[in-house]
Formats: structure tokens, C-alpha cells, sequence
């Protein structure tokens, strides 16, 4: 992902926040493995529209409404304004401020302010994402699941999926660190050629995370190009104006890894 990914997943960003928010998210994603294509998506999706495109990394209120909250560990005077809602998808109360502390190793309940800084900011809510499940639905794609899991019903819904479909259309390049087409190491593989190289394997499972089917099901990892891999190969090269010819050489790799996902 580069700036300009970035800015285009994010309307309404400005570059140059945009430019010093690249390096702290991107680390985030890495270390808490949001790092396949469905789930950058759904990541770029549900933390835009939680953060208004990045623009706020805390709670415009002063969160005196959490005040006295026993279930958010509210239990000191202070702590609801103390502990309010920071980071993109915004880390609310002592307890979970506790939590992630403990999981993050920064001391975050007596500085509860880094968490709006983006150097943690992004390590909270990636943290909070993959703890609770966010990774496992991003892989189905499923909107809606992934909104109740982080707003408890299916609050911006409509903005959160129109998110979605902007960034899916931004293929691979949301990647964390961009979309580098891998060496292609045969001339091409196809059934009865080259069908159980290492390549095959790789290829098939790009081609599952852009959500390619076969008849119905996600195309099978498997390493052995078979019917079901004929089949997905030549309906992509159909798609994307390619030679139909069932084989995965140089042009339809390519592809794979540079069109957008459509």
C-alpha cells in the first residue's frame, strides 16, 4: 500500500496525513495479520468509517457519559473522561484500556493519551481487531458480521459497505506492503503441464483470496491444477480481456497480481 491506496480508500484524507499515517498502520496490520487482500479490505472499510477516514483518532466528546460504567471498568472517579473512545475503532474504558496495556506493553491506563497517537493508535485497534475475530469474518466478507461484531448492530451499515466495494476495487494494492507480483519459475502451468509445481499452489491461492469460486466453492489450495483451477483460470482470462486458453503463463500471472479485483 502507498499513499495514494491509502488516499483512495480513504475520501475526504488529507495527503500529508495520509503520508504520516502510512508506516504505523502498515506495522499494525503486520504484527496482528492483516496482511490477505479480504481482510485489508474489510480492515480499510470498518476502520474508515469508524475514524471518518482517519480524521479522528479519539472521541470528539469528553466522555463524562462513561462515567461510573462498572461494565467498561469505570470505577474511579474520572476514568469516563480518562478512558474515552481513541484510536480508529476507539478503545473505550479503564478495562480495556487494562487489556491492552498488558497485551501491547505500553502503559496505557496511566497514559491512556497514547492511544490517539498513531504509533499506538493503529497497534490498539489491530490488536482489538484480530482479539476479537476480525480477521476470520474479513475472510468470508461478510459486511454486516463484521459490523455487529465491532458496533453491536449494524450501525453505518450502507457507508461501511460502499467502503468495502471501494476498496475491493483497489485489488491487491492494499496489501501492507503493496502487491509485488512474485517470479513466475515455468513458461506456464496447466492441466497436463507443470500442474503440481510450488507455482500452482501460490497462484491458486491469490486467485481464493480475490474470491474466485468453483462452482460455488472457494478454489481449492492444493498445489494440483486441476478442472476447478481450468475452470477459474479461464473465466478470469476471459474477464480481464486475456487469451482464453486455460494456462497460467507470464500475462494471466501478471494479472493476477496488478488488475483490480472485480
Amino acid at each position: 500500500m502507498d499513499a495514494e491506496t491509502l488516499l483512495a480508500a480513504m475520501p475526504g484524507l488529507a495527503r500529508n496525513v495520509a503520508q504520516a499515517y502510512l508506516g504505523p498502520m502498515q506495522a499494525a496490520m503486520k504484527e496482528f495479520a492483516i496482511i490477505t487482500v479480504p481482510r485489508c479490505w474489510m480492515w480499510l472499510a470498518q476502520v474508515g468509517h469508524e475514524s471518518a477516514s482517519l480524521r479522528f483518532m479519539q472521541e470528539i466528546a469528553d466522555g463524562s457519559e462513561y462515567e461510573g460504567r462498572v461494565d467498561l471498568g469505570n470505577v474511579h472517579p474520572g476514568d469516563g473522561r480518562r478512558y474515552k473512545g481513541r484510536g480508529p475503532i476507539q478503545l473505550t474504558g479503564r478495562s480495556n484500556y487494562a487489556a491492552a496495556a498488558t497485551a501491547l506493553g505500553a502503559d496505557l491506563v496511566r497514559h491512556p493519551e497514547l492511544a490517539a497517537e498513531p504509533r499506538y493508535a493503529f497497534k490498539v485497534s489491530a490488536w482489538w481487531w484480530r482479539a476479537h475475530g476480525l480477521n476470520d469474518i474479513s475472510d468470508t466478507g461478510d459486511v454486516a458480521a463484521a459490523t455487529r461484531r465491532i458496533n453491536g448492530g449494524l450501525n453505518g451499515l450502507a457507508d461501511r459497505e460502499q467502503r468495502y466495494a471501494r476498496c475491493k476495487g483497489l485489488g491487491g494494492a492494499v496489501l501492507p506492503d503493496g502487491d509485488h507480483v512474485p517470479p513466475l519459475h515455468v513458461d506456464f502451468f496447466a492441466i497436463g503441464h507443470n500442474d503440481h509445481h510450488p507455482d500452482v499452489r501460490t497462484w491458486q491461492q491469490k486467485m481464493r483470496d480475490r474470491g474466485w469460486k468453483a462452482e460455488g466453492r472457494p478454489l481449492a489450495v492444493q498445489g494440483s491444477f486441476e478442472k476447478d483451477s481450468d475452470s477459474v483460470c479461464r473465466a478470469f482470462q476471459r474477464e480481464k480481456g486475456l487469451l482464453v486458453d486455460g494456462k497460467v503463463g507470464l500475462q494471466t500471472w501478471r494479472t493476477t497480481w496488478t488488475s483490480a479485483v472485480t
